[in-house]
C-alpha cells in the first residue's frame, strides 16, 4: 500500500509506534506532549500527528467509535510498516477497577462483529505481552493504580452498555452483571475487535483505559478528575509504546 485508501496517509508520514484514540479532540492534548508536532491533512473526520517523545518518533491517529472503523484505521497503518500500537480511552469498569483506574487489557471477550472477519476464534487471542510490560513499568514509575484483565467489546453502546429507553434497563443490567461474574474488568467499543485484527495482522497491540462508568451504577467520572486522569495516560501511553521494542524506520 502506497497509500492509505481512508487515511489518505503514506509510509513516509507515520512511525511504527502509534496510539490510537477515538475522540479527534485529544489528539490536540496528545499533540501537546509530543516534541515536533505534525498535523496530517484530516480525512473522513480521522486526525492523525506525528512527533517525537523521548526522541522517539510516535503518530497518534483517531478513529471516533466502534470496531469498523478503529480496525479500518489500524489495518491501514499495519499496511504502511507501522507495528506498535496502544489504544488509549476511555471504558466501563468493573472490580477491582475503580473509578479513574486505569485498565490494562490482556484477553477478549468479543460481542462485536469485527473480529469474526480477521480470526477463527475471537476470544482466543491476547494482547501483546511485551507491549503490556512496558505499560506496567511506566505505570509503576508514574506511581499509578492499574488493573490488567479482561476487555469485552460491543457494537450498540445504548442497546447492550448504557440504556436510553426504560425497557432495556433490566436486560443491560443482567449483561452487565454477567460480564462481572465471567472476570471482565472493562468494557468499550473497540478492544477486542482490535486485539483480533493485530493478531492476524501480525503488530502489537494492547488497549489502555481509564475506568470513567460504573459497570454497576452507570455513574460517570467527574469532568475534572477526567481531565487530569487523561494527561496521565496520555503520558503513560507514549512512554509505553517508546519503551517498547520496535522497529526504527522513521517518517519522513
Amino acid at each position: 500500500m502506497k497509500t492509505a485508501w481512508y487515511l489518505g496517509h503514506t509510509a513516509n508520514d507515520i512511525a511504527d509506534r502509534v496510539i490510537l484514540v477515538g475522540d479527534p479532540d485529544r489528539i490536540d492534548r496528545i499533540a501537546a506532549q509530543m516534541d515536533a508536532p505534525r498535523f496530517l491533512p484530516v480525512r473522513r473526520g480521522l486526525r492523525t500527528v506525528t512527533g517525537r517523545h523521548g526522541g522517539t518518533p510516535v503518530t497518534a491517529v483517531s478513529f471516533g467509535m466502534g470496531a469498523p472503523i478503529a480496525t479500518v484505521v489500524l489495518h491501514e497503518l499495519a499496511a504502511l510498516g507501522a507495528s506498535s500500537f496502544i489504544r488509549i480511552g476511555t471504558a466501563m469498569y468493573f472490580p477491582p477497577a475503580e473509578a479513574g483506574v486505569f485498565t490494562l487489557s490482556k484477553t477478549v471477550f468479543s460481542h462485536e462483529g469485527t473480529s469474526i472477519s480477521y480470526v477463527d476464534d475471537p476470544n482466543a487471542q491476547r494482547a501483546c505481552a511485551s507491549l503490556n510490560a512496558a505499560a506496567r513499568t511506566v505505570i509503576a514509575d508514574a506511581g499509578e493504580k492499574l488493573v490488567e484483565g479482561k476487555f469485552a467489546s460491543f457494537d450498540a453502546f445504548y442497546r447492550d452498555m448504557f440504556p436510553l429507553e426504560p425497557e432495556r434497563e433490566a436486560p443491560i443490567a443482567a449483561q452487565l452483571g454477567r460480564l462481572e461474574v465471567q472476570g471482565v474488568i472493562a468494557a468499550d467499543m473497540e478492544t477486542s475487535a482490535l486485539v483480533n485484527a493485530a493478531h492476524a495482522l501480525g503488530v502489537s497491540f494492547t488497549s489502555l483505559c481509564v475506568g470513567t462508568v460504573d459497570g454497576r451504577t452507570r455513574q460517570k467520572l467527574d469532568t475534572d478528575t477526567m481531565a487530569e486522569r487523561e494527561t496521565a495516560l496520555f503520558a503513560c501511553a507514549l512512554a509505553a509504546l517508546t519503551r517498547h521494542s520496535a522497529k526504527t524506520r522513521e517518517p519522513a
